[in-house]
């Protein structure tokens, strides 16, 4: 799987851009604001239909314009390309995969599955709880083909069982949603078990080729406690969920904690040693997809040079060409980049919004 050609109509301040890109590795270089994050902005919203800089569409838009549109085209298997496209204006989203009109995102991220490291990405060791359950959630969506049905039955009956106990001045009838979440929850939270035996090994391998350390280790928490069935838990927190007007706990309360030596890794390393830790989370999820899959995916880096040094930016591009996923980075100079020999690239300038290749001297 690789984006082979990208159309963004109407992106920040890129009014249109048409780019051929590289199945590996792509660098994008130029000046602070000069349009490098808009395009891994748009490459985003085709993966994932929003935004990861702003959560109202209509702030993407450049200025002037009523509306915007990204159409890129991926290369399948058997050398079949498959074109997938989303639009938006006048508060409507439009999105069609291989010609014809989807309605659910999760239509597009299985078509185009990537991964953004950002120089904020390493705040999910540290901020709420959800940034970490939607890391590990894409990981699972992607290798577990029943996870999303199993997922979407659960929200269901959780919007009805939250409805339930908003009823105001009543007792509330039997919850015939119980059941139901409890069924679906277990095996939600199986798969994410599953998923973190195999992620944690790969996890250990890129840590130790990136930070030399051998100590990481992750901590689940399911959403309740471990050592009680869900349903009882339920049925135990009812006076409470009552009180509360929503269901306290559950999967859409779980968390992963990452600990470097049995502590919290946010609270025990420097900001350069979390970004190299991300990377390797990202790396060991790209690898876990192609391992279970046998599919690649793509992985954006905004400012990859950020708060590393020479030696350890040059060993994470190893490890970036080494994996087989198509990757997009972004510098400010093409030099702050350690591209390997071996490695096919295309290099590219972008200043106003305007891309142009160029031969990597």
């Amino acid at each position: 799987m690789a984006l082979t050609h990208l159309h963004i109509q109407n992106i920040r301040n890129i009014a249109e851009a048409r780019i051929e890109l590289a199945p590996y590795l792509n660098v994008i270089c130029g000046l602070n604001a000069s349009g490098k994050t808009s395009l891994l902005e748009a490459i985003y919203l085709l993966g994932r239909a929003k935004s990861f800089r702003s959560a109202q569409l209509q702030k993407v838009i450049s200025r002037g314009a009523s509306g915007l549109t990204v159409f890129g085209q991926i290369a399948g298997e058997k050398e079949q390309c498959i074109p997938v496209g989303i639009a938006w204006s006048a508060d409507k989203i439009r999105m069609k995969v291989a010609g014809q009109p989807v309605t659910r995102t999760s239509d597009l991220a299985g078509h185009l599955p990537l991964l953004l490291i950002t120089p904020d990405s390493h705040k999910i060791l540290s901020l709420a709880p959800r940034l970490r359950r939607r890391f590990m959630d894409w990981g699972v969506f992607h290798v577990e083909h029943d996870f999303m049905a199993v997922w979407s039955r659960y929200c269901r009956a959780l919007r009805q069982r939250n409805a339930s106990l908003r009823l105001a001045a009543r007792q509330m009838p039997e919850n015939v949603w119980d059941k139901v979440l409890a069924e679906n929850a277990q095996q939600i939270d199986q798969f994410r078990r599953n998923y973190l035996r195999g992620f944690l090994p790969l996890l250990a391998g890129f840590v130790e080729k990136l930070l030399q350390r051998n100590d990481i280790s992750l901590r689940y928490l399911p959403g309740w406690a471990q050592d009680e069935d869900y349903h009882e838990s339920l049925t135990r927190l009812l006076e409470r969920d009552r009180s509360l007007g929503y269901t306290s706990k559950g999967p859409h309360r779980a968390d992963v904690i990452v600990e470097v030596d049995g502590r919290p890794a946010h609270e025990h390393t420097s900001g350069g040693q979390q970004k190299l830790l991300m990377c390797a989370m990202y790396l060991a999820q790209a690898a876990l997809l192609k391992n279970r899959t046998s599919r690649q995916c793509l992985i954006l880096i905004d400012d990859l040079p950020a708060e590393l040094d020479t030696r350890h930016r040059a060993r994470l591009m190893d490890l970036l060409c080494e994996s087989g996923a198509q990757v997009i980075v972004t510098a400010t100079d093409k030099d702050l980049i350690e591209i390997p020999q071996a490695a096919g690239y295309r290099l590219f300038h972008v200043e106003q919004g305007v891309f142009n290749e160029q031969e990597y001297l």
